[in-house]
Formats: C-alpha cells, sequence, structure tokens
C-alpha cells in the first residue's frame, strides 16, 4: 500500500511540474518592467513585460502585447530560452507516458516485473531532465 501511495504521489507531482513548465514556457511575465517600484506602476498602470514570445505593455487599463516574431535579431538568451523550454515540454510528454504506463493501478497483459521496473526508471530520468 505505501509503494502505491508512493507510485501515485509521485506521478502526480512529476505530471503537475510538467504541466508548470508548460505554462511557464506560454506567459508573457518573465521580466517585469517599470520605471518605478511595481506598486507605483501598477497604481499609475505604467506596467510592461517580457517574455520568450511576445513584448507587453499595459497602459490605462489597455493590455498590448507585440509578437516576437524575428527570430534571428533576438538576443541569445531569448533564443536559448526558448529552445530549452520547448524542448522540456516535448520531452516531458513521453515521460509522462512511460509513468502512466508504470501505476500498480495498470496492468498490461503478462508483462514481467522487470519491464515495468525499466520503464519506470526511463520515466523517472526523462522527468528529472525535464
Amino acid at each position: 500500500m505505501v509503494a502505491t501511495c508512493l507510485h501515485l504521489a509521485g506521478f502526480v507531482c512529476s505530471f503537475v511540474g510538467w504541466i508548470g513548465v508548460v505554462v511557464a514556457t506560454a506567459t508573457n511575465d518573465w521580466v517585469v518592467t517599470c520605471g518605478y517600484t511595481i506598486t507605483t506602476c501598477r497604481k499609475m498602470d505604467e506596467l510592461g513585460s517580457k517574455g520568450l514570445w511576445a513584448d507587453c505593455v499595459m497602459a490605462t487599463g489597455l493590455y498590448h502585447c507585440k509578437p516576437l516574431v524575428d527570430i534571428l535579431i533576438l538576443p541569445g538568451y531569448v533564443q536559448a530560452c526558448r529552445a530549452l523550454m520547448i524542448a522540456a515540454s516535448v520531452l516531458g510528454l513521453p515521460a509522462i507516458f512511460l509513468l502512466i504506463t508504470v501505476l500498480p493501478c495498470i496492468r498490461m497483459g503478462h508483462e514481467p516485473g522487470a519491464a515495468k521496473y525499466r520503464r519506470s526508471q526511463l520515466g523517472g530520468i526523462l522527468i528529472i531532465l525535464l
């Protein structure tokens, strides 16, 4: 029973972590820019934010985002962050599928326990790399 709970808790934590990586990849609030303090800017509505995909400005209640479509003129760190976050998002999908198949409540035919153990090791390694 304890092993089943540990497997389920590990799967849930890894799934929530992968969803967090996907959400962080899609958001545009990586860098918040303001000439004043953040609380002053929130009151004055002069808040800007930068992400991997767009630069956004909030002024007088309007939220305008300009997409970053020119890949070659972007700084190297933005290109590297884009590549790493996309790789982590894509790498997480097979890891989650592997971890689903090794849950104690799922049986796939008459497979030996060693095959399930190897799949769980591979899924864990992929989650750690993610």
